[in-house]
């Protein structure tokens, strides 16, 4: 009898934790092409003007509301996101910010939008991690704590840690650049590009140089800096690159 009731007990156990597992198992309508699709192409029209297009926080209007102490929430990053969870981050999206311990100036969306549309933006919300590395935030107060960049010191450092690769004007062309591309089919950046720098904001810049190429999908013969360099010399360098790639600063 103790024998059956102790099998039972535990039948009944594995029972309950499948039920459970199954109850918290998170939707994931993102498998979805025309979901991600309908998704994406909302997240544009509602939501990118503060969140930018990739979900860095970067939008137009983001600048602004960083004026008056509002942080637009980073939607590339991988931790936050897998924290809120696919239902977590409709939750926020249908009651907005003020009923989520977030900034009033989110929108309750659920009282404008459809309720397919708010799942269809939640779903491809999960997946702009995965499109975009999100830079951490540790690396964003480094870049935001530090002083505005000097380009003469920028040039400085540039000559002693990236000449070797980037070349002595930052065209690609260093000592070690044939070497790369023969054992390794890899290109230094020529960082006299106009066209690719006036993409990058200077955040990226300076995410990029402190933690090197392979954090931000590009070669991890890039090292990551802030191993050698302080806050203010990777700024300096940042300041440096838009000078000889003839960019304006994007803050």
């Amino acid at each position: 009898m103790t024998t059956c009731r102790a099998l039972f007990a535990g039948t009944l156990a594995i029972a309950m934790l499948s039920l459970i597992s199954a109850c918290q198992t998170t939707p994931r309508p993102w498998a979805s092409p025309e979901s991600l699709q309908k998704g994406q192409q909302a997240f544009l029209s509602y939501c990118a003007m503060c969140h930018g297009d990739g979900g860095d926080g970067d939008g137009e209007l983001a600048s602004t509301l960083q004026q008056s102490g509002v942080v637009v929430a980073r939607l590339s990053s991988a931790a936050s996101m897998q924290k809120l969870g696919y239902l977590g981050v409709r939750k926020v999206i249908v009651q907005g910010g003020a009923h989520t311990g977030r900034s009033n100036i989110m929108p309750a969306w659920g009282e404008r939008l459809p309720d397919d549309l708010i799942s269809a933006i939640a779903a491809y919300v999960m997946t702009l991690s995965d499109k975009t590395p999100a830079i951490p935030e540790a690396t964003v107060r480094k870049y935001l704590a530090a002083p505005a960049g000097v380009p003469d010191e920028g040039r400085r450092v540039f000559v002693h840690y990236c000449a070797a690769c980037h070349g002595p004007f930052g065209r690609g062309d260093g000592t070690y650049a044939e070497a790369l591309r023969v054992q390794h089919n890899i290109r230094p950046r020529d960082l006299t590009d106009s066209t690719y720098l006036a993409q990058k904001t200077d955040e990226q810049l300076f995410a990029t140089i402190s933690l090197g190429g392979a954090h931000v999908g590009k070669s991890n013969f890039m090292p990551a800096w802030s191993v050698s360099l302080s806050p203010e010399q990777i700024k300096s360098l940042a300041s440096y690159i838009r000078e000889i790639s003839r960019t304006s600063p994007r803050p």
